[in-house]
Protein backbone atom coordinates (compact mmCIF):
# COMPACT_ATOMS: atom_id res chain seq x y z
CA UNK A 1 0.00 0.00 0.00
CA UNK A 2 1.61 3.41 -0.97
CA UNK A 3 0.83 6.50 0.28
CA UNK A 4 -1.83 8.65 -0.55
CA UNK A 5 -1.61 12.51 -1.16
CA UNK A 6 -3.39 13.54 1.63
CA UNK A 7 -1.43 11.30 3.85
CA UNK A 8 1.64 12.56 2.49
CA UNK A 9 0.78 15.82 3.59
CA UNK A 10 -0.87 15.10 7.14
CA UNK A 11 2.41 13.11 7.54
CA UNK A 12 5.07 15.67 6.61
CA UNK A 13 3.26 18.54 8.15
CA UNK A 14 2.70 16.43 11.88
CA UNK A 15 6.80 16.04 11.59
CA UNK A 16 7.48 19.65 11.21
CA UNK A 17 5.62 20.69 14.28
CA UNK A 18 6.58 17.92 16.00
CA UNK A 19 10.09 18.50 15.14
CA UNK A 20 10.24 22.51 15.79
CA UNK A 21 8.24 21.50 19.44
CA UNK A 22 10.81 19.56 20.19
CA UNK A 23 13.27 21.93 19.62
CA UNK A 24 12.05 24.70 21.51
CA UNK A 25 11.25 22.69 24.23
CA UNK A 26 15.19 21.46 24.39
CA UNK A 27 16.17 25.08 23.53
CA UNK A 28 14.21 26.20 26.50
CA UNK A 29 14.78 23.73 29.55
CA UNK A 30 18.59 23.66 28.75
CA UNK A 31 18.23 27.07 29.83
CA UNK A 32 18.00 25.36 33.73
CA UNK A 33 21.69 24.08 33.54
CA UNK A 34 22.60 28.01 32.97
CA UNK A 35 20.44 29.57 35.04
CA UNK A 36 19.88 26.94 37.88
CA UNK A 37 15.91 28.18 37.46
CA UNK A 38 13.56 24.93 37.34
CA UNK A 39 10.54 27.06 35.46
CA UNK A 40 12.66 26.12 32.46
CA UNK A 41 13.46 22.81 33.14
CA UNK A 42 9.03 22.67 33.72
CA UNK A 43 7.94 24.85 30.76
CA UNK A 44 10.53 23.34 28.41
CA UNK A 45 9.31 19.61 29.06
CA UNK A 46 5.72 20.98 29.18
CA UNK A 47 6.16 21.92 25.47
CA UNK A 48 7.65 18.98 24.16
CA UNK A 49 5.20 16.63 25.62
CA UNK A 50 2.04 18.87 24.77
CA UNK A 51 3.13 17.80 21.42
CA UNK A 52 2.50 14.15 22.34
CA UNK A 53 -0.56 13.50 19.96
CA UNK A 54 0.96 14.56 17.20
CA UNK A 55 4.29 12.52 17.79
CA UNK A 56 2.36 9.05 16.57
CA UNK A 57 1.16 10.54 13.09
CA UNK A 58 4.73 11.27 12.75
CA UNK A 59 6.13 8.70 13.39
CA UNK A 60 3.19 6.13 12.16
CA UNK A 61 4.31 8.46 8.72
CA UNK A 62 8.26 7.84 8.65
CA UNK A 63 7.25 3.69 8.97
CA UNK A 64 5.06 4.43 6.18
CA UNK A 65 7.42 5.00 4.05
CA UNK A 66 8.83 1.93 4.55
CA UNK A 67 5.69 -0.67 4.97
CA UNK A 68 3.49 1.36 3.41
CA UNK A 69 0.96 0.62 6.55
CA UNK A 70 2.23 2.81 9.28
CA UNK A 71 2.21 1.60 12.72
CA UNK A 72 -0.27 -1.20 13.99
CA UNK A 73 -3.32 0.57 16.64
CA UNK A 74 -2.25 0.10 19.93
CA UNK A 75 1.30 1.23 19.17
CA UNK A 76 -0.36 4.45 17.41
CA UNK A 77 -2.31 4.90 20.50
CA UNK A 78 0.36 4.64 22.99
CA UNK A 79 3.10 6.71 21.93
CA UNK A 80 0.12 9.38 20.90
CA UNK A 81 -1.25 9.69 24.34
CA UNK A 82 0.11 8.19 27.38
CA UNK A 83 2.45 11.44 28.60
CA UNK A 84 -0.28 13.60 28.48
CA UNK A 85 -1.33 13.36 32.29
CA UNK A 86 2.86 14.23 32.84
CA UNK A 87 2.33 17.23 30.97
CA UNK A 88 -0.43 18.36 32.58
CA UNK A 89 1.39 17.62 35.70
CA UNK A 90 4.76 19.54 34.78
CA UNK A 91 2.43 22.70 33.64
CA UNK A 92 0.96 23.21 36.66
CA UNK A 93 4.34 22.97 38.50
CA UNK A 94 5.29 25.25 36.78
CA UNK A 95 2.04 27.46 36.70
CA UNK A 96 1.71 27.33 40.63
CA UNK A 97 5.65 28.90 41.54
CA UNK A 98 3.95 32.24 40.33
CA UNK A 99 0.02 31.53 40.66
CA UNK A 100 -1.72 29.39 43.72
CA UNK A 101 1.22 28.73 45.63
CA UNK A 102 -0.21 27.94 48.86
CA UNK A 103 -2.77 25.58 47.16
CA UNK A 104 -0.08 23.79 45.25
CA UNK A 105 -0.93 20.55 46.74
CA UNK A 106 -4.26 20.46 46.43
CA UNK A 107 -4.27 21.30 42.97
CA UNK A 108 -1.62 18.72 42.23
CA UNK A 109 -3.15 16.35 43.67
CA UNK A 110 -6.87 16.51 42.03
CA UNK A 111 -5.01 16.36 38.68
CA UNK A 112 -2.65 13.76 39.71
CA UNK A 113 -5.99 11.48 40.46
CA UNK A 114 -7.48 12.44 36.94
CA UNK A 115 -4.41 11.51 35.24
CA UNK A 116 -4.03 8.05 36.88
CA UNK A 117 -7.51 7.29 36.43
CA UNK A 118 -7.20 8.47 32.74
CA UNK A 119 -3.86 5.94 32.17
CA UNK A 120 -5.36 3.13 34.15
CA UNK A 121 -8.63 2.89 31.79
CA UNK A 122 -6.45 3.80 28.97
CA UNK A 123 -4.31 0.47 29.53
CA UNK A 124 -7.69 -1.69 30.08
CA UNK A 125 -8.64 -0.36 26.79
CA UNK A 126 -5.02 -0.34 25.08
CA UNK A 127 -5.51 -4.00 26.17
CA UNK A 128 -8.49 -5.35 25.89
CA UNK A 129 -10.55 -3.74 23.25
CA UNK A 130 -8.62 -0.99 21.48
CA UNK A 131 -11.46 0.29 19.27
CA UNK A 132 -12.69 2.25 22.45
CA UNK A 133 -9.63 4.17 22.19
CA UNK A 134 -10.12 5.44 18.75
CA UNK A 135 -9.67 3.37 15.01
CA UNK A 136 -7.22 4.40 12.43
CA UNK A 137 -8.01 6.21 9.09
CA UNK A 138 -4.72 5.01 7.33
CA UNK A 139 -1.68 5.74 8.63
CA UNK A 140 -1.07 8.96 9.91
CA UNK A 141 -5.12 9.45 10.61
CA UNK A 142 -6.93 8.65 13.63
CA UNK A 143 -10.77 9.24 14.78
CA UNK A 144 -10.66 9.05 18.66
CA UNK A 145 -14.03 8.10 20.46
CA UNK A 146 -15.21 9.94 23.23
CA UNK A 147 -12.95 8.84 25.99
CA UNK A 148 -9.62 10.28 24.71
CA UNK A 149 -11.13 13.24 23.21
CA UNK A 150 -13.03 14.37 26.34
CA UNK A 151 -9.74 14.06 27.98
CA UNK A 152 -7.52 15.78 25.50
CA UNK A 153 -10.17 18.70 25.54
CA UNK A 154 -10.14 18.93 29.54
CA UNK A 155 -6.29 19.15 29.05
CA UNK A 156 -6.34 21.61 26.39
CA UNK A 157 -8.48 24.04 28.76
CA UNK A 158 -6.29 23.14 31.46
CA UNK A 159 -3.37 24.61 29.61
CA UNK A 160 -4.73 27.45 27.85
CA UNK A 161 -6.75 28.70 31.12
CA UNK A 162 -3.91 28.84 33.43
CA UNK A 163 -2.00 29.45 30.57
CA UNK A 164 -3.93 33.36 30.29
CA UNK A 165 -3.46 33.64 33.79
CA UNK A 166 -0.23 33.08 33.62
CA UNK A 167 0.91 35.11 30.99
CA UNK A 168 -1.21 38.42 32.71
CA UNK A 169 1.07 38.36 35.28
CA UNK A 170 3.38 39.71 32.68
CA UNK A 171 1.15 42.50 30.92
CA UNK A 172 0.97 43.77 34.34
CA UNK A 173 4.81 44.47 34.31
CA UNK A 174 6.09 48.07 33.44
CA UNK A 175 8.84 46.31 31.42
CA UNK A 176 8.06 46.92 27.72
CA UNK A 177 10.36 43.84 27.54
CA UNK A 178 7.99 41.24 29.95
CA UNK A 179 5.17 42.76 28.62
CA UNK A 180 6.20 41.42 25.53
CA UNK A 181 6.80 38.15 26.30
CA UNK A 182 2.85 38.03 28.23
CA UNK A 183 1.14 39.27 24.66
CA UNK A 184 3.75 36.27 22.29
CA UNK A 185 2.36 33.66 25.58
CA UNK A 186 -1.13 34.94 24.84
CA UNK A 187 -1.33 34.09 21.82
CA UNK A 188 0.56 31.27 21.86
CA UNK A 189 -2.33 30.08 24.14
CA UNK A 190 -4.95 31.18 21.28
CA UNK A 191 -3.15 29.77 18.27
CA UNK A 192 -3.02 26.39 20.01
CA UNK A 193 -6.35 26.03 21.81
CA UNK A 194 -7.51 26.81 17.76
CA UNK A 195 -4.74 25.05 15.86
CA UNK A 196 -5.58 21.64 18.56
CA UNK A 197 -9.53 22.29 17.96
CA UNK A 198 -9.82 22.35 14.26
CA UNK A 199 -7.23 20.00 13.88
CA UNK A 200 -9.51 17.28 15.54
CA UNK A 201 -12.84 18.87 14.17
CA UNK A 202 -12.94 19.58 10.76
CA UNK A 203 -12.65 17.85 8.00
CA UNK A 204 -8.71 16.55 6.49
CA UNK A 205 -8.07 18.13 3.31
CA UNK A 206 -4.41 19.53 2.00
CA UNK A 207 -5.20 22.60 2.66
CA UNK A 208 -7.16 22.59 5.72
CA UNK A 209 -4.09 20.65 7.48
CA UNK A 210 -1.50 23.13 6.46
CA UNK A 211 -3.72 25.51 7.84
CA UNK A 212 -4.06 23.86 11.34
CA UNK A 213 -0.45 23.07 11.23
CA UNK A 214 1.00 26.25 10.78
CA UNK A 215 -1.18 27.73 13.30
CA UNK A 216 0.28 25.08 15.78
CA UNK A 217 3.64 25.97 14.52
CA UNK A 218 2.73 29.97 15.33
CA UNK A 219 1.79 28.34 18.84
CA UNK A 220 5.57 26.84 19.42
CA UNK A 221 7.21 29.90 17.80
CA UNK A 222 5.18 32.32 20.37
CA UNK A 223 5.62 29.49 23.83
CA UNK A 224 9.65 30.14 22.31
CA UNK A 225 9.46 33.79 21.89
CA UNK A 226 7.19 34.38 25.47
CA UNK A 227 9.73 32.21 27.80
CA UNK A 228 12.93 33.49 26.18
CA UNK A 229 12.50 36.20 23.50
CA UNK A 230 15.61 36.19 21.81
CA UNK A 231 17.37 39.44 20.30
CA UNK A 232 16.37 38.65 16.82
CA UNK A 233 12.61 38.55 18.13
CA UNK A 234 12.71 41.31 19.97
CA UNK A 235 14.54 43.71 17.19
CA UNK A 236 11.24 42.36 14.56
CA UNK A 237 8.92 42.89 16.64
CA UNK A 238 9.94 46.11 18.39
CA UNK A 239 10.81 47.85 14.93
CA UNK A 240 6.89 46.94 13.45
CA UNK A 241 5.18 48.57 16.84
Amino acid sequence: MSLSPLDTVNGVFSLIFVTLSLLVGVIILTRYFKYKERIYLLVGMTWILISEPWWSSSLSFLVALSNGVGLPDQIYFLIGNTLVPLAIILWLLAFTVFLYTEKRKLILLIFAIIGASFEILFFIFLFLEPSLIGELNGPVDVNYNSFIMVYLIIFILIVVVSGFLFAQLSLKSKDPEVKLKGKLLILAYITFLFGAILDSAIPLYPVTIIITRLILIISAICWYGGFLLPKWMKKFLIRKK
